[in-house]
């Protein structure tokens, strides 16, 4: 299964903390087995930087009004990365951040299978048919 993880960032130059916090649930989530995308990695902000500075969309006749800041632009790119995973793992602090609100509302908009740091969400989001254990994966 490929898992996306959603959680806070904050900044468009990733901090090291925010960092070493996705590091450790790609960690943990890579020992379960699963493959991961980490929105966190390096060589991916580098990709989305050169990308917002050379987009070709800047130029298409259907946009109008300013083309979007580089937030807004990295959150359209991480939704279509979302986009095409199995599940999402969202830490225990992605309910404190606008984009991960973001992700979880697309996610549940398409259907993807929903993975928790925290129990509580994990009781809270679940499936009636699933166990909260089946969905709690904690740090």
């Amino acid at each position: 299964m490929k898992v996306y993880i959603s959680g806070k960032i904050g900044e468009e130059v990733v901090s090291e903390a925010t960092r070493q916090k996705f590091a450790r649930a790609e960690a943990m989530l890579k020992a379960k087995g699963y493959e991961v995308f980490n929105p966190t990695d390096e060589r991916w902000q580098q990709t989305l930087w050169r990308e917002y500075n050379n987009d070709s969309c800047v130029k298409s006749p259907f946009l109008q009004g300013e083309f979007p800041d580089f937030h807004t632009y990295a959150l359209l790119r991480d939704l279509t990365v979302l986009s095409t995973e199995d599940a999402v793992y969202f830490l225990d602090d992605w309910d404190r951040s606008p984009g991960a609100g973001s992700e979880h509302s697309f996610a549940m908009a398409i259907g993807k299978k929903l993975l928790w740091q925290r129990l509580e969400d994990a009781q809270v989001f679940r499936d009636d048919n699933e166990p909260p254990e089946e969905v709690w994966l904690p740090l």
